[in-house]
């Protein structure tokens, strides 16, 4: 079993989408282990994104993921980064295909919808960052 970790980030909630995308995830047979609604603090929202720092986008990015609550979770299942990822669609909605949720739902660059956890060892570092309790 591998696991994950997925934001529905702030266009998600305001957009009224947390139900349909969770419903994806599980109609996939994945499990969510763990949730919580939460607001990123801007310190946070910062270490998570430090890979993209030089990125343009940075700061808007960070002012996005902290503009409104997010759904966090765990989510567990047979190559679940994999599969979530394959769910999600490329990073930016106008590259993903119908059928991804980014591909359906997704009307913006960055602003995206879903974060999801690109390998194992993200997976573990984002897992600690967002769920220090369960270290």
């Amino acid at each position: 079993m591998e696991r994950t970790l997925v934001i529905l980030k702030p266009d998600t909630v305001r957009r009224k989408l947390i139900g349909e995308i969770i419903f994806r995830f599980e109609k996939k047979n994945l499990t969510i282990t763990h949730m919580k609604v939460m607001n990123i603090e801007t310190e946070v929202a910062i270490e998570h994104y430090a890979h993209v720092k030089a990125l343009p986008i940075f700061e808007d990015m960070i002012k996005y993921m902290t503009s409104g609550p997010v759904v966090v979770m765990i989510i567990t299942g047979e190559n679940a980064i994999g599969i979530v990822r394959n769910m999600l669609g490329k990073t930016s909605s106008f590259e993903s295909l119908p059928g991804t949720i980014r591909g359906d739902f997704g009307y913006h660059s960055f602003e995206n919808l879903v974060h999801a956890s690109d390998s194992v060892n993200s997976a573990e570092l984002e897992i600690k960052r967002f769920f220090p309790s369960l270290v």
